[in-house]
């Protein structure tokens, strides 16, 4: 018994020599990437992000592709936020503390450049979107939209940014953007607030004001707060007469009646909504 239990410890210390590290506990991936955890502030404040950091880094070393690299960028990003909100904090009071966020903000940067180099010879439209989105560089944009259909798997923020973009000037081409969007949802809470946004407005746009209203329904039971700003919001309920705002909230409460609504394969949400 003695044997088999010892055995098991063995097997859970060493699982992560299958190259899975980056999945391991933190320990783990810092014993086996030192480089990657000293690299990273190591105070109190900002331990999720920087924990983030670290997985996301060790998942990207582990197995290069252009998805692990954007969200190793955008961790970064996250972190480098925290830092700088942390830095300017009264919270923080140790100098040695303070110091050792500056040194982690100003290399961080520096991470991001390596990353990006690190995916140069691959079709990346991820990493393409996080460089246009700070840079506002057409080029960028281009290289995404030419490559993500090549690409053997794609990041929902792609097609939400091609989704936004497209329907400025061609909405039927956007909402094939806002299906490969949803596709990657495993559950209905996998559904970004801007393709919500997005079929207020196309159903809107088509005056088929009780699709628009579901849609807005649900996506205040997602977030009720950004709910409420979108300005589909106003345009639709002065559209509406009585009767069909209580037909669409009838159905949005027939929906929800679920307490696990959100936590529902997508397989439930309602097709003639797509």
């Amino acid at each position: 018994m003695r044997f088999v239990l010892f055995i098991a410890v063995l097997v859970g210390l060493t699982g992560c020599d299958d190259g899975k590290v980056a999945d391991a506990s933190m320990w783990q991936i810092c014993d086996t990437y030192a480089d990657i955890c000293e690299s990273t502030h190591s105070g109190a404040l900002c331990s999720i992000p920087r924990s983030d950091v670290i997985r996301d880094l060790a998942r990207q070393r582990e197995q290069l592709s252009s998805i692990h690299t954007y969200k190793a960028l955008k961790s970064l990003d996250k972190y480098k936020g925290c830092l700088e909100d942390a830095h300017i904090s009264e919270a923080v009071r140790n100098k040695d503390d303070k110091q050792s966020q500056i040194t982690t903000i100003r290399k961080i940067p520096e991470i991001q450049k390596a990353l990006i180099s690190s995916t140069q010879r691959m079709i990346r439209p991820e990493v393409n979107l996080w460089l246009w989105t700070y840079s506002q560089n057409q080029d960028y944009w281009e290289s995404m939209v030419n490559g993500f259909e090549s690409a053997d798997e794609v990041h929902v923020d792609v097609y939400v940014a091609l989704m936004t973009q497209t329907a400025k000037r061609d909405m039927p081409k956007a909402l094939e953007y806002a299906r490969l969007a949803l596709q990657k949802a495993k559950v209905i809470a996998d559904i970004q607030p801007t393709v919500y946004e997005f079929y207020v407005g196309y159903y809107l746009d088509k005056n088929e004001l009780e699709k628009a209203a579901i849609w807005q329904g649900l996506y205040s039971a997602l977030d009720s707060e950004k709910a409420k700003v979108n300005e589909a919001y106003f345009r639709l309920f002065e559209k509406m007469n009585s009767s069909q705002i209580r037909a669409a909230q009838e159905k949005v409460d027939e929906l929800l009646f679920d307490a696990k609504w959100l936590n529902k394969d997508m397989g439930a949400f309602p097709r003639q909504l797509i």
